[in-house]
């Protein structure tokens, strides 16, 4: 069951009961422990998976995770339902906690997350509250700020801190009158959140916090539920994550932490070394086992050494596990330097250098792809690294670098917000008076963008036509409502001018990111119809509505600086990857090139916002402060370093005697150690051996409901949603149907919880909530006839039920096939007699073209709760909602089962290969999305 594991590997697999601290230094086999001690638990201690909490600090980290685990069970034969076991981000676990415990919630059901650009602008739109109290003068007299963005800007800075750090200032008795401005300000953004159900990413942290306080009977269900606790990357969480662990593990004390404080990098966002340092000082003496990997399967002896060598340069004064990691004697010795360096005495000739080092690699084939090759920034967004990249792409060398945070300065961008720009006459004394916005930046940037459109339209005569003559149509004063912006977004791509940048055939993930970032700016649509709640302009709103849009939304989020498109799972092949060190964590490269060596260790300079910190006991004052800069400084390199496979290079303009040393003293002794790539006596290329790009472990999931049902109606609108991401307009058709299942699976919630059929006014609140969900979500209000009807269907619906047979709802379980996993979800799972029973509900009537339909899906749900628990007597049911006898079964046979699981596997692997043929034009096209695009396609179908 334990392959290929050496010692220290293997004693932390199988130490399994207390608290365990594992030191994994890079490349030491971190991943490979963690799904190994996974699988040991699910199979030689029976652990069953919802005992066991494993969290990882990225979601691509989590799927590996996920992907590699089943297959390790799959190998050997044992059938465990994953989607039991608490496994992702700290987040994604803490918000399904809270999910599961909504009823002791603040929020209620289907809150939305906010993401970092979502929560900005919901304070900035919100700011007339925070003016309101007292304090605000104060606190932005001592905390300049230039306008209402940037207030918005820092009170969101301060009240994500107080969440890092769990500090709830509602009891906190000050004169202070900054502090005594927080501490109302804290409370009124959450009433703002409650009353909107939405949440953010730290408030996530402090919800949970607070139930498990409050709730002493949640608190002791998670002590029994979460036995085992595994915790990667400890070095990186906060003071509120850490407060969180000790509380879920409290009563069994398995808590098992995995980390490496050489690489805790992300000070910035509230992590403290303190909590991976003084972990074993949490436990009784020698209750803790403290574990160390320490041989280094990634890189090359000199690489190694480096890090070895850079990482002791420093005195730590005991605020580091001294290590020592070691190369593994299974890797090959290169027979030439694998660490050398690459300069220049001007950036001239640095970038030249650089330039013919890549191709050298490249035309020699040592490299056969450029994402072997990966270059590594404190920042991509500096003007010298814009340069570098703009010199390869023009000499043919791709460069993939999605934290440039230029998104608006990309042509497909640009020529985008421009055809809006043109498309409403309402716009033309926003962005075409010129005395008027001759002080206004963002007019200047409107300018550049309509002048960069009129040299692309002259090529598209049909476009031009055709947006001069939506402009005149707009003018009229007749016009009652006007289409939203997605829509209009649209409506453009049935012209050349956009088509040209949907890169649909090509299979070069880099070549797409035009296409992906015109699924961004739909996404960037889609966020400003929630936030404004109107998902159709009237004539009596445009000119407020556009005027927000463009001079204030689009303008913030320009300043804001939105990144382009970002492949989370793969770096896309045929580009070199630019990348921020701290966007490298956790990954590996062939060969790596670290720039950016003029850096020098900064002193931190105290502020008032410091001084309101320690008031609030909100510093990481764990650390000597002016030793900070120091160990920040060396985890970041160490960890840009130690990313190295084959080859590391380090880089940098070389000015020894100029006002500005470069490499810096800092750098320079590693620096001039290593080899030049031209010292031939030291660095022979021939003898360079380059490993290919690793392929990522991570499998697709695939539902039928959410993948084949789609990618059989159209696989064309597939590839736009699933693969590029587009945001679809809200079908209003179906909004009844969501309706009725969040009120059935809330009520099957409530009987599982509870034990018994919940009444009148439960079932009235129940209903409530989701309808206040679904106006805040769809910007929907239902009428009393729609909300009647939902009443009436459930008090039928309960009836038909004994609270004794439900069993479980929204069941999620998986299974492991060639190249996917499968995915299903039972909206309900009840035992009958002897038989378990399968039933999905619908909407709607009965009708046979239904029942053909959906026997598909029953059969691959059936195929799932076999191949997973083997349960015998299986029937399966659908629900008509408004069917007098409302339960049909649906009889399903081994034979349906097999053939739904071969059709299954044949579109699933057209999908997965990327076959996105267009489907005939036909009426069902009519309510689509992407229609204009594909009607002015018919003659190439």
């Amino acid at each position: 069951m334990i392959d290929n594991l050496n010692k220290s590997q293997y004693e932390a697999v199988t130490s399994t009961e207390g608290p365990v601290l594992i030191i994994a230094g890079p490349g030491s086999g971190k991943t490979k422990t963690l799904v190994e001690r996974t699988v040991y638990l699910l199979s030689k201690k029976n652990v069953k998976p919802e005992n066991i909490f494993l969290s990882t600090f990225t979601e691509k980290a989590a799927s590996e995770l996920i992907s590699r685990i089943s297959e390790k069970l799959k190998e050997n034969n044992l059938n465990i339902n994953l989607s039991e076991m608490y496994i992702g981000t700290l987040h994604s676990i803490f918000r399904r906690i809270i999910e599961e415990n909504i009823e002791s919630s603040t929020f209620y059901d289907n809150f939305k997350v906010l993401d970092d650009t979502e929560q900005l602008f919901f304070i900035y739109t919100k700011i007339s509250y925070f003016k309101k109290l007292s304090g605000y003068n104060d606190f932005f007299k001592n905390i300049p700020c230039r306008n209402t963005w940037e207030k918005s800007k820092k009170i969101l800075q301060w009240l994500d801190t107080l969440n890092e750090y769990g500090k709830n200032l509602k009891d906190i008795k000050t004169q202070n009158p900054s502090i005594l401005f927080l501490k109302e300000a804290q409370q009124v953004y959450k009433n703002l959140l409650v009353d909107n159900n939405v949440i953010d990413f730290s408030t996530i942290q402090a919800e949970l916090l607070e139930i498990l306080v409050n709730n002493k009977n949640i608190l002791d269900e998670l002590n029994e539920k979460f036995r085992y606790i595994m915790i990667d990357e400890y070095q990186d969480t906060n003071n509120i994550q850490e407060k969180i662990i000790f509380l879920l593990g409290y009563k069994y004390k398995n808590i098992c932490v995995v980390g490496d404080d050489d690489q805790a990098i992300y000070r910035f966002r509230g992590a403290t070394t303190k909590n991976i340092l003084k972990f074993p000082k949490r436990f009784d003496d020698n209750k803790c086992k403290h574990i160390t990997l320490d041989t280094n399967y990634r890189s090359q002896l000199d690489i190694v050494r480096l890090c070895n060598t850079w990482i002791s340069m420093l005195h730590w004064n005991g605020y580091r596990y001294e290590k020592t990691m070691y190369s593994t004697e299974n890797k090959s010795i290169s027979p030439t330097a694998s660490v050398i360096r690459i300069g220049g005495e001007n950036e001239s000739s640095w970038k030249e250098n650089l330039y013919k080092f890549i191709k050298t690699l490249y035309t020699t084939k040592k490299i056969t792809d450029y994402s072997q090759v990966a270059f590594l920034f404190k920042s991509v967004q500096i003007q010298q690294v814009k340069e570098l990249k703009k010199y390869f792409e023009e000499r043919q060398i791709p460069v993939y670098s999605p934290r440039s945070k230029d998104f608006f300065e990309k042509e497909e961008i640009i020529i985008t917000i421009a055809s809006l720009l043109v498309y409403f006459p309402q716009t033309k004394y926003l962005v075409f008076d010129k005395v008027k916005n001759r002080t206004n930046e963002v007019f200047f940037y409107y300018q550049f963008c309509l002048e960069n459109l009129k040299k692309i339209i002259k090529k598209d005569e049909k476009f031009y036509q055709w947006i001069v003559e939506k402009r005149k149509e707009n003018a009229k004063e007749n016009i009652e409502t006007f289409p939203n912006l997605k829509t209009i977004f649209y409506s453009f791509l049935q012209f050349d001018t956009f088509k040209k940048y949907l890169n649909l055939d090509n299979n070069l993930e880099h070549e797409k990111r035009e296409t992906h970032n015109l699924a961004i700016f739909t996404d960037i649509l889609d966020k400003y119809e929630s936030l404004t709640k109107i998902s159709q302009i009237s004539s009596e709103n445009i000119n407020t509505y556009l005027k927000y849009f463009f001079m204030n939304y689009i303008r913030q989020l320009r300043e804001k600086r939105v990144d382009e498109f970002e492949n989370k799972d793969n770096f896309p092949t045929g580009a070199i990857p630019f990348l921020t060190f701290h966007q490298s964590k956790g990954l590996e490269f062939p060969v790596v090139i670290v720039d950016s060596l003029y850096s020098i260790p900064q002193p931190q300079i105290k502020t008032y916002e410091d001084e309101l910190k320690n008031l609030l006991n909100l510093n990481d004052n764990f650390e000597p402060h002016d030793k900070k800069p120091y160990f920040d400084l060396w985890r970041l390199y160490y960890t840009a370093f130690s990313r190295a496979q084959d080859l590391l290079v380090l880089t940098s303009i070389e000015n020894k005697n100029g006002r500005k040393r470069l490499p810096s003293q800092t750098f320079a002794p590693l620096f001039y150690r290593a080899p030049d790539w031209q010292d031939s006596k030291n660095f022979e290329l021939k003898y360079l051996n380059i490993s290919p790009t690793k392929e990522s472990n991570i499998k697709k999931y695939l539902s039928y409901s959410s993948n084949i049902t789609l990618y059989e109606f159209c696989p064309l609108k597939y590839q736009f949603i699933k693969e590029f991401d587009f945001k679809q307009n809200k079908n209003t058709d179906t909004l009844y149907g969501i309706f009725f299942h969040k009120v059935i699976e809330k009520i099957h919630k409530y009987i599982i919880k509870h034990k018994e059929i919940p009444n009148e006014l439960k079932i009235k609140n129940i209903v409530d909530k989701i309808v206040k969900t679904m106006h805040t979500t769809y910007q929907i209000e239902f009428e009393e006839s729609s909300i009647c009807k939902i009443y009436n269907s459930i008090n039928k619906y309960l009836n038909f039920i004994n609270p004794s047979e439900i069993l479980a709802s929204e069941f999620k379980v998986y299974s492991i096939e060639d190249g996917y996993i499968l995915e299903g979800i039972f909206d309900l799972i009840r035992k009958k007699d002897n038989s378990y029973e399968l039933i999905d509900f619908k909407s709607g009537k009965y009708s046979e073209y239904f029942i053909q339909s959906y026997k598909k899906q029953l059969a691959l749900y059936s195929y799932l709760i076999k191949n997973e628990y083997n349960l015998p007597n299986i029937k399966t049911y659908l629900y008509f909602e408004e069917e007098e006898n409302p339960f049909f079964e649906v009889k399903i046979t081994e034979k349906d089962i097999e053939n739904e699981i071969t059709n299954f596997n044949l579109t699933a692997d057209k999908l997965l290969n990327n076959n996105f043929p267009p489907k005939p034009f036909d009426e069902k096209c009519n309510k689509c999305d992407f229609r204009w695009f594909c009607n002015s396609r018919k003659g190439e179908m």
